[in-house]
């Protein structure tokens, strides 16, 4: 008989060991295919007397130098002000822990929220929010660490930190909206034993006596077609499972939603562009936040996607009116050229870069919010009796403006009257005769308002209207029949300019999303007219009012029921 070497006996103990601690551990799911929104439920075993900690998670991970954003990637690489460094770290995309003990991971805590820093950081901006605080990684139990499936680093749980527990890192790598304007949902427990709002829809049950345990969530609805999901239990790799699209996928959006909501969305927004005259681009911002809730690809901020989206509906819209008015003669281009040579400076080499760096989603919501209270206001002044008398007055004027050009067009003057004359050009101002009327035109003026102007409108990805207008009629002095034709151009160059330089940071707009959004209003457009002829104007004017003046309550977080 032959005698067992002392090598062979460590081997086979060895063996032995690892044969039962993987035999202690097994779990069998549901179905290893889940519809995006659907729950996947897992049973199994563990060792009796262990608590049970669960992970699911995406089966590829993500690093910095994944994020195809180029402002994304600079931060995450980098950090901000030394801050979140994470270097090449990687991460699952999407990772949830689910546990019979998740105090050991995670404190259920009060944390600031909403405007945490800057001009706006006081109540009630700033506001609390009950949030399951994640432990720092030194504070978990080292026996912890181990049933964390991939994630077996300090560099690791920091930046699930960072993706769970901040503003920018949700928007650009978790993508999942948290419930309450707080954290992500990322450890979890049983929502009947734990009525948290983070544990909801979750079920936990372990019996320690044998180990047997079922565990049920649903992973984040918005979950791309095709995406692998991991399930480890106390650290061990079970299965695997796959996500099946659950209606229309908007691949760079980044979400599910039927394309004919978009379509009609974007119809109703292109209706009341017509009885509003301006601001489009915010509605339809507001409309791509809200009800479709854009979300960008997995390392570009949710923001930098929704603007370049945006800015493809400001470019379509104004082409027929523009080439109309350039077509009948009056377009007054040597105030027009300065103004959108200043705006396309603003938009493309300007606005997008500084947007793309600073105003990611929770900031871009914000201050569109501010921007809706002003435009909101603004409506109601406009619906008072005094602003319905002189907008009336001024309808007056264009209209004996349109009848003289038409009564030019039949008898063939409209060429010579569509001429523009002046007798010496000048940059600062020069006076410029047009359809009969003599004004004084500043293109310098034009100009470094079209910057500034640019800047701000491909900042928010609107076209800019809603400055365009009173900046002209009100600051330089034109009226509304010279106006309207140089906001046309100057909003088609906002988009044009911005777009491109969008694109080429590496910021695509979702295009199918953009091109049924862009034909929805523009349909909404035609039919507008009709509509506002049979409705009342001061009451439209003052719904649309306390609409924006709602989204302004929503997006800055004034109100707790909103945020």
């Amino acid at each position: 008989m032959k005698r067992i070497s002392l090598a062979s006996m460590v081997v086979l103990t060895a063996l032995l060991f690892f044969t039962s601690q993987a035999s202690a551990v097994d779990g069998t799911l549901n179905s290893n295919t889940v519809k995006a929104g659907d729950s996947v439920t897992v049973k199994g075993s563990i060792e009796p007397g262990q608590d049970l900690f669960m992970v699911i998670c995406t089966d590829t991970m993500f690093s910095a130098t994944n994020a195809p954003g180029p402002k994304e990637k600079d931060r995450l690489l980098n950090g901000k002000n030394g801050k979140n460094v994470f270097g090449n770290t990687a991460i699952p995309s999407s990772y949830y822990v689910l546990s019979s003990d998740p105090a050991a991971l995670a404190t259920p805590t009060v944390s600031p929220k909403g405007q945490t820093q800057g001009i706006f950081a006081f109540p009630p901006f700033k506001y609390d929010v009950k949030v399951n605080k994640l432990k720092k990684w030194e504070a978990i139990d080292s026996s912890v660490k181990k049933n964390l499936g991939p994630v077996n680093s300090e560099a690791q749980w920091k930046m699930l930190m960072f993706a769970h527990e901040k503003k920018f890192g949700m928007n650009t790598i978790v993508k999942e909206k948290p419930p309450t304007g707080g954290n992500a949902r990322m450890v979890m427990s049983d929502y009947a034993t734990d009525t948290e709002q983070w544990n909801e829809g979750v079920t936990v049950d372990l019996d320690k006596t044998s180990g047997s345990y079922s565990v049920t969530m649903s992973p984040y609805k918005n979950l791309a077609p095709d995406t692998t999901m991991a399930v480890y239990v106390n650290g061990q790799k079970i299965d695997t499972f796959k996500i099946e699209k659950s209606g229309f996928f908007f691949k760079t959006g980044n979400v599910y939603m039927n394309p004919l909501v978009v379509f009609l969305g974007a119809f109703i927004i292109g209706v009341l562009f017509v009885i509003m005259g301006a601001a489009g681009g915010l509605f339809t911002a507001a409309f791509q936040i809200t009800a479709i809730g854009t979300k960008g690809p997995v390392g570009v901020n949710a923001g930098n996607t929704i603007k370049p989206t945006n800015l493809f509906l400001t470019m379509c819209s104004p082409i027929t009116g523009l080439m109309t008015f350039v077509k009948e003669k009056r377009f007054a281009t040597p105030v027009a050229i300065p103004f959108a040579v200043g705006i396309v400076t603003g938009a493309f080499f300007i606005g997008p870069p500084l947007s793309a760096k600073y105003l990611n989603l929770a900031s871009f919501k914000f201050y569109l919010g501010i921007i809706c209270l002003v435009i909101g206001v603004k409506l109601f002044i406009e619906s008072l009796p005094g602003s319905i008398e002189k907008k009336k007055a001024m309808k007056a004027i264009v209209q004996k403006f349109n009848a003289a050009v038409k009564e030019a067009k039949e008898s063939g003057k409209a060429l010579q009257m569509g001429s523009i004359e002046f007798d010496k050009f000048h940059p600062v101002k020069f006076d410029m005769r047009f359809w009969g009327e003599t004004f004084v035109a500043k293109p310098l003026l034009m100009l470094i308002g079209g910057i500034i102007m640019g800047i701000i409108a491909s900042s928010f990805g609107v076209g800019g209207g809603f400055m365009f207008m009173p900046f002209m009629t009100t600051f330089v002095g034109y009226p509304m029949y010279l106006a309207v034709p140089i906001a046309l151009a100057g909003t088609f160059a906002t988009s044009v300019g911005a777009i491109s330089k969008y694109v080429m940071m590496g910021y695509q707009p979702d295009w199918i999303m953009a091109a049924l959004i862009a034909a929805g209003a523009m349909c909404g457009g035609v039919i507008g007219p009709k509509i506002q002829k049979k409705l009342p104007e001061i009451l439209l004017k003052r719904l649309l009012a306390g609409a924006l003046i709602l989204t302004c309550l929503k997006y800055t977080g004034l109100i707790w029921f909103m945020r």
